[in-house]
């Protein structure tokens, strides 16, 4: 007699043979039409659709607008004017609009005083739309502002951006015509 054999006798009271093996159970009819459905350890939720969620894009934006380079991270924002530095965040489909059909005509540096040694050069402050593979036209062409700002003002990048229509971007290609 094994240990296993003496371990089942002694549960079930029965000291010659062995408890029988519980029959192993049938699932209903019901269960058996739809299985059970799990999604990460949770019941039922590969069943249940959610809407998607649609990306904004920059097919309602104003044919010029203004994105803010914010110097900490690094990240676009959509701002109305400026010198602002609050706005929207880019989303992929965004940044996918404004690389594809984008043209960015004027950048705009601003640093504080405390920090005017390090400004960028000026051939860098013009290549910083190249950065995010915004189009441009020339460098000799762009228009470039710097300036210095008072503690607890904006800081960072602004780049004034047109939006070239379906013509102008099957026509002119990289550069529109002037």
């Amino acid at each position: 007699m094994s240990i296993f054999d003496r371990l089942i006798s002694t549960l079930t009271g029965a000291e010659d043979k062995p408890a029988p093996a519980p029959a192993p159970t049938r699932a209903t009819s019901s269960q058996e039409e739809e299985p059970r459905r799990r999604f990460m350890g949770r019941d039922g939720l590969a069943d249940e659709s959610e809407p998607a969620v649609v990306e904004k894009g920059l097919e309602h934006a104003p044919a010029e607008f203004w994105v803010h380079i914010q110097p900490a991270t690094q990240r676009l924002l959509l701002v109305p004017d400026l010198g602002v530095a609050e706005g929207e965040e880019f989303t992929a489909r965004m940044m996918a609009d404004l690389q594809r059909a984008g043209w960015c005509e004027e950048v705009a540096y601003h640093a504080g005083y405390d920090q005017y040694w390090k400004m960028p050069s000026q051939e860098s402050i013009l290549r910083a739309p190249s950065l995010y593979h915004i189009p441009t036209p020339l460098l000799n062409r762009m228009k470039m502002e710097t300036k210095l700002v008072k503690q607890g003002e904006p800081r960072g990048f602004w780049l004034r951006v047109r939006m070239r229509s379906a013509e102008e971007l099957s026509a002119g290609g990289e550069h529109p015509a002037a």
